[in-house]
């Protein structure tokens, strides 16, 4: 079977959407099927392309045993709505023009947000005439709606315009999550054709052992600092937690639109570490030197059906974790036993959560070891890529393509 991933997100960049799909590309193409990846040159989030990269409207390179195209794009750093829509048009533009130099494909999966890829990735399969299918991580327009984002009334009719068209032109659609699955399933244009395969994680990246060295009670917070998290909420516990229990540590790994805010704030607050954006593969060893992992979703109705990458991390590496989200996230937390579940943006709960941690090290390590259970019953990377690999091979037979 022929592959190929179209998305505005890849590594040599870090993020949870580049960790999933390079996961997700190198297990199919261990499985020995002929696998590559289109997507523009690094440059999130920082908007900047780094050295060793061309902005040409087609460049190849193998990673990880993978083959990879990179198309142009206007590269826009991950603040400023007006920059960031060009940045995704202007690739989507760029890929359907290189699509007939990418070779064929029986299949095409694209990756959603940013939309503007999902109306490009149409054409694209059209060129290839490979059946396509959209991985929809998030619900945009609607998060970049409820979040104040996206506001003017004829860009957001334009914007479910292009959803409805992306999900009608789909073979299939994919979601990690409960809730954009009935979202989905809820409309003409997806409905019957949606399927759930929730994100794997790499266990044997992660040592579930507990942190062995000595100093006060550690918190991390890995991932996206960005208008959907309101890490912000953390610094807010952080002012607390340093009256009430002054031996707590708390440090952030990540970047984002409110990166530069939060250092900021943090510059007052002696119990909180920046540690700025790290690699995907150091993330194992940040948790493993940790006691207790944050995981945050600002107070919104559509992240009722967000299932972060991070919590899912977390529970793998044998961290309790304190989640300050509701919904599904907080479903799946609360089944799994692996950590506490605070109301979103309320940093009096999240610090007295973190307090009560500290004070109990041995039911925060069987909080630990109960999410490493759960991580091995149900998280693990070869039933995600064979969820994906039967998916896929059913949509190609289906298309007559093989």
């Amino acid at each position: 079977m022929r592959v190929t991933f179209l998305t505005h997100y890849y590594p040599p960049e870090v993020g949870a959407p580049q960790a999933r799909i390079s996961a997700l590309a190198r297990g199919l193409a261990s499985r020995g099927h002929e696998v590559q990846v289109h997507t523009p040159p690094p440059h999130y989030p920082d908007g900047r392309i780094p050295h060793g990269y061309r902005n040409r409207l087609l460049t190849k390179e193998t990673r990880d045993g993978v083959g990879v195209r990179r198309s142009a794009v206007l590269p826009a750093p991950n603040r400023g709505f007006a920059r960031r829509l060009a940045d995704h048009a202007s690739f989507g533009l760029t890929a359907v023009a290189a699509a007939g130099r990418t070779g064929a494909a029986d299949v095409v999966v694209a990756e959603t947000p940013p939309l503007f890829l999902a109306a490009a990735a149409i054409p694209y399969a059209r060129r290839k005439r490979a059946a396509l299918v959209l991985n929809v991580s998030d619900l945009w327009p609607r998060s970049a709606i409820e979040l104040g984002a996206l506001r003017f009334p004829p860009a957001i009719a334009a914007a479910h315009a292009l959803e409805r068209r992306a999900y009608r032109s789909a073979a299939a659609v994919v979601c990690p999550t409960q809730g954009i699955e009935a979202d989905l399933e809820a409309r003409p244009e997806s409905a019957g054709k949606v399927r759930r395969i929730l994100t794997g994680v790499d266990l044997d990246a992660f040592d579930p052992a507990p942190r062995t060295d000595s100093g006060g009670f550690r918190v991390v917070y890995a991932g996206t600092t960005g208008m959907a998290q309101g890490v912000g909420t953390l610094l807010d516990a952080a002012a607390l937690l340093a009256r009430a229990h002054p031996d707590a540590e708390l440090r952030i790994a990540g970047d984002g639109a409110d990166t530069p805010e939060l250092q900021r704030r943090a510059q007052s607050l002696g119990n909180v570490t920046m540690l700025g954006r790290i690699p995907h593969d150091e993330v194992p060893a940040l948790l493993a030197d940790t006691d207790a992992v944050a995981v945050l979703l600002r107070d919104k109705p559509v992240f009722e059906g967000a299932v972060p990458t991070k919590l899912l991390e977390a529970l793998a590496a044998g961290r309790p974790v304190v989640l300050a989200a509701g919904g599904e996230a907080a479903t799946l937390l609360r089944g799994s036993g692996g950590g506490l579940v605070v109301p979103p943006e309320r940093p009096d709960a999240l610090a007295e959560a973190v307090t009560r941690l500290a004070g109990d090290p041995d039911g925060g390590r069987a909080m630990g070891a109960a999410g490493r259970a759960f991580a091995e019953a149900e998280l693990g990377i070869d039933r995600f890529v064979g969820d994906w690999e039967r998916l896929l091979a059913t949509v190609a037979t289906t298309r007559g393509a093989g």
